[in-house]
């Protein structure tokens, strides 16, 4: 390829694919990063809120609301349920971090899976082979 000095360039310098590959690839990890995050926040709250409506549960049984009443069994349980809830939650905190984390930079770099060209006309000749030979078995 020849550049604008009349010099020949490589290939690789001039092709705008490969750097917005790179760009691409980078934006896709940070992406997946974020979606990791938000299903771990999402995903958090919704066991912690179940933990919370457990131990509320847990607390209203029959037997324990015979022996200390009502007001002191729901106020037992809501007590519970908010320890729970926090408890989990301060769980999903460091999940969401973890999952945030910028790479440590002796940390090794995740391979790089580049796609790789699909050659046409060697499809092309598989697939008129396995037809004739589909063709063949049938007639």
């Amino acid at each position: 390829m020849q550049a604008n000095d009349g010099t020949i360039a490589e290939s690789e310098d001039l092709d705008i694919r490969k750097a917005s590959a790179r760009l691409r690839s980078a934006g896709a990890t940070q992406s997946r990063r974020s979606i990791v995050a938000a299903s771990e926040l999402l995903g958090g709250v919704s066991t912690a809120t179940a933990e919370a409506f457990r131990s509320l549960n847990d607390a209203l049984t029959p037997d324990a609301v015979t022996k200390a009443g009502l007001s002191a069994c729901v106020y037992s349980g809501i007590r519970e349920g908010n320890v729970r809830f926090l408890e989990e939650l301060s769980h999903t905190s460091r999940r969401v971090f973890d999952a945030l984390r910028p790479p440590d930079p002796n940390e090794p770099a995740p391979p790089h899976h580049e796609t790789e060209r699909i050659d046409y006309k060697r499809l092309a000749k598989l697939v008129a082979a396995e037809m004739r030979t589909g063709e063949a078995a049938s007639g």
